[in-house]
């Protein structure tokens, strides 16, 4: 009776699976075409809830972080020749760095002392970096020639002077050592390639590569960017950046364009004169002088600009441009010059001594000095002395302001330009919302930072 009835049930069960399968088979061909249509969005609806729910989950026990990787592709004016300028920061590094708060903390050195006569500047080195090897590299590109440098121990390297000179802790910023974030592995005339360097002290940047594509002039630079080539660049043209959807950043240079009053020219040793052109006011009488400078199209246009400014204040000026390496090496040393239109770099310490101090009067025992105007003033001397010689830092501002304001009573030369730099970058780069520093390389000070992709990781 059991196997009967069970035979029965297993044949009213392939009845049942037989029919069930033949209308799953044939539903389609029962429904329409909008009933179709409604369970596809009914079931895509429900993938996509699922994926949504899943995602939000995920974005919720998550967060994005820099990762590792990608390619920067840099565009720059310029010559192979020309590229510490531009790239310092890229393969060197410096003893110490400045902040964006303008304080210097330390880079490849972890902390330094000043002896009690401060006279001695003494790093103490980070792991794996020696002194030996950073004073052997100075040696061989011939920086810092004229101070004294000491090994003590492996991780200690000093420096050593004959007076006090507290503009060394800005110095020691430079990027003067080969241990910078990448290391150049192709150079050509037209394109650098740099990889990130794994033993970098503050660890492999994020950024795999770098290339930097060297252009003849503004013009090719733009076409590249426009052409998308290149992601990053410097521009001259504000108005060029509008036409790209790229990020902005401005860098505040401590460089100058200047017009120096030689004052070794019998005329231009009347102060009353030099005040007049400052405050763009007639002459007592007639002049002529020959202006000087460099044959950029800034400068001329510049130098244009003040010949017919002073044309009102009857004083006849006659233009002369000269390229920058003639300028360097035969007008500036001989001051074959009456004005001078030019641009100085004072660098990444306030101490105006280079320039002003009388020692820097251009001589045949010191040919190089730039002190452009032929300026002396005794108070003036004393001033840049001790300013560079006191280490509290609110003393020398005051030092430096008594001198600035002697400066400007005496008006050995005319401020025209404070320069900035701009820096177009592209949106892909990240970890990049501000530049600071004192040259055009500053701005890859923090590039071991920059990254182009990211990865989320568990909260």
């Amino acid at each position: 009776m059991q196997n009967k009835d069970w035979f029965s049930f297993s044949k009213i069960k392939k009845y049942f699976y037989r029919q069930t399968w033949t209308g799953i088979k044939t539903v389609h061909e029962r429904l329409t075409q909008i009933d179709q249509a409604i369970i596809f969005v009914l079931i895509l609806a429900i993938f996509a809830s699922g994926f949504f729910i899943w995602r939000n989950h995920w974005i919720k026990t998550t967060y994005e972080v820099p990762a590792n990787g990608g390619t920067l592709v840099e565009g720059i004016v310029g010559e192979p020749k020309n590229l510490d300028q531009y790239l310092a920061r890229l393969t060197s590094a410096g003893l110490t760095k400045l902040q964006p708060t303008g304080e210097v903390k330390g880079d490849l050195a972890e902390s330094w002392q000043v002896s009690t006569d401060n006279k001695t500047f003494d790093f103490k080195l980070r792991d794996g970096v020696s002194s030996q090897d950073l004073s052997n590299q100075l040696q061989a590109s011939n920086i810092w020639p004229n101070i004294e440098v000491a090994t003590p121990t492996d991780d200690h390297i000093q420096f050593k002077f004959k007076a006090p000179f507290s503009p060394f802790l800005y110095t020691s910023t430079e990027p003067v050592f080969n241990l910078g974030p990448y290391k150049i592995t192709k150079e050509d005339k037209t394109q650098i390639t740099l990889v990130a360097r794994d033993d970098y002290w503050q660890g492999r940047p994020y950024i795999d590569k770098i290339i930097v594509r060297l252009y003849p002039n503004e013009d090719a630079l733009i076409r590249a960017a426009k052409s998308h080539q290149i992601m990053n660049y410097v521009i001259v043209d504000k108005n060029e950046w509008r036409t790209s959807n790229s990020n902005l950043l401005e860098m505040a240079l401590p460089k100058q364009l200047d017009l120096f009053f030689n004052m070794n020219n019998a005329d231009l040793k009347n102060k009353a004169l030099r005040q007049a052109l400052r405050d763009n006011k007639p002459a007592d009488k007639a002049y002529k002088f020959t202006l000087v400078t460099s044959d950029t199209t800034k400068n001329i246009q510049m130098a244009e600009q003040i010949k017919a400014q002073y044309a009102a204040l009857k004083v006849d000026v006659t233009i002369q441009k000269y390229s920058n390496v003639v300028l360097q090496k035969d007008i500036i040393p001989k001051r074959s010059y009456d004005i001078l239109l030019y641009g100085l770099d004072y660098g990444p310490d306030p101490d105006p001594y280079p320039f002003w101090h009388s020692s820097q009067i251009a001589s045949t025992k010191n040919p190089t000095g730039m002190n452009l105007s032929n300026y002396y003033n005794k108070s003036a001397d004393r001033l840049l002395e001790d300013a560079r010689q006191t280490f509290d830092f609110k003393v020398r501002e005051d030092k430096y302001n008594q001198f600035n304001k002697i400066l400007d009573d005496d008006v050995p030369y005319i401020k025209l330009l404070q320069e900035s730099m701009d820096y177009v970058v592209s949106p892909n780069v990240k970890g990049l919302d501000k530049i600071f520093g004192f040259s055009e390389t500053d701005r890859f000070l923090n590039v071991n930072q920059w990254y182009l992709k990211t990865k989320r990781i568990k909260k």
